[in-house]
């Protein structure tokens, strides 16, 4: 089954590169840089690849890379900034809306340089996004 699977995704079609993404840490508070949790988190955003050059698809599969090809758009990954600490950590929270809803992994929050948003989460060990911004990128 595994050749089947690899000729097929060779043959699909895959959805079109958006555009290149970089992100790069930031805090909100003077003081975090130098307090050592959150000099662990911004370890911790680098080796899970929440930090770095990445290129976003139009399903919001986010790839490490860069293409040339592609506008640049930069972000900041706030990581003293709640709920981005618990979703760099894996960690789980309440799911406000309802109460008697499992505990649930939250989604990042990236500010990209024109103050638009795109949320950042994991599927395993894969990266996406989802946001106004991914709908931005497909009208260009």
């Amino acid at each position: 089954m595994g050749l089947w699977h690899r000729f097929l995704s060779w043959v699909r079609p895959k959805p079109p590169k958006l555009f290149n993404l970089v992100i790069e840490p930031a805090y909100a508070l003077k003081a975090s840089p130098r307090n050592p949790y959150f000099q662990g988190i911004e370890r911790l955003a680098r080796d899970t690849g929440a930090l770095g050059a990445f290129v976003v698809q139009a399903d919001g599969v986010v790839r490490l890379g860069r293409d040339e090809a592609l506008p640049t758009r930069h972000a900041r990954l706030m990581l003293d900034v709640y709920p981005n600490p618990a979703a760099i950590e894996g960690r789980s929270v309440a799911d406000y809306a309802n109460a008697e809803a499992p505990r649930r992994i939250p989604r990042a929050t990236l500010v990209l340089d024109d103050e638009s948003e795109l949320f950042l989460w994991f599927e395993g060990r894969r990266a996406r996004v989802a946001g106004a911004a991914l709908e931005v990128g497909k009208e260009t």
